[in-house]
């Protein structure tokens, strides 16, 4: 049986699928840590021209993040807050009150934009996530988790195998 004239063109049209599929990625910027930006949030700062976002529950959130107003969020996992100093106390009251298992110690960080500009801060136990621009002026801050993948404090439901 002769050979199909196609198949020496598969591994080119696999390739230039390829390649095509990773050029048009969005545009990645970074979550990082920063310990100035864990003391800021401890001591009750709040930082004027930006907006505060939270996950979870609004009297004891999981994860903080305060956007520049020079950006615009778009997200279905945050929700937006009206932060005042009495809102953020409550919070930091909570925060302080609340025995959360090792590893998963409060952070703060920078949300910073693809260009290295920085565009919000974070308070989380969960300090892996992605940020992307998708266009100028837009983020979007996924989730944040933990190292280990999912997010601390959280039940796991593997948890069974090791009797935790």
């Amino acid at each position: 049986m002769p050979p199909l004239p196609c198949r020496p063109l598969f591994p080119l049209l696999l390739l230039a699928l390829l390649l095509t599929g990773c050029t048009a990625s969005v545009p990645g910027g970074a979550w990082v840590t920063d310990p100035q930006v864990r003391q800021l949030f401890e001591s009750g700062t709040l930082l004027a021209n930006h907006t505060y976002y939270y996950l979870g529950s609004f009297g004891a959130p999981d994860s903080i993040i305060a956007i520049d107003n020079r950006y615009t969020l778009r997200s279905r996992v945050w929700a937006r807050a009206e932060v005042d100093q009495r809102l953020l106390d409550g919070w930091l009251q909570w925060y302080r009150t609340e025995h959360f298992p090792p590893g998963c110690e409060l952070r703060g960080g920078r949300i910073l934009t693809p260009d290295g500009r920085q565009a919000g801060v974070w308070y989380s136990q969960n300090i892996v996530n992605i940020v992307r621009m998708p266009e100028p002026g837009v983020l979007e801050v996924f989730q944040p988790h933990s190292p280990a993948g999912p997010t601390c404090g959280r039940d796991n439901n593997a948890n069974f195998l090791f009797d935790l």
